[in-house]
């Protein structure tokens, strides 16, 4: 399994998710965990990332290694 991680949410864990997703790997984003400049964007972002790139939404302390 390989892991990345990225910092913001908007912009840097959307381009990072869709990265993995054309890759075929499995991305998991623990909101709680990353910054966000607009709350409003930030839910948008993620909603957008679990339906079109099956991004894993899960809180940081349920994430593994």
């Amino acid at each position: 399994m390989r892991h990345l991680v990225t910092r913001a949410r908007e912009t840097g864990v959307e381009v990072s998710a869709l990265d993995a997703h054309i890759r075929h790997l499995t991305a998991v984003v623990p909101p709680d965990a990353v910054a966000h400049i607009r709350r409003d964007l930030a839910d948008a972002a993620l909603q957008m990332m679990e339906r079109n790139m099956n991004v894993e939404i899960c809180a940081a302390n349920e994430f593994r290694l």
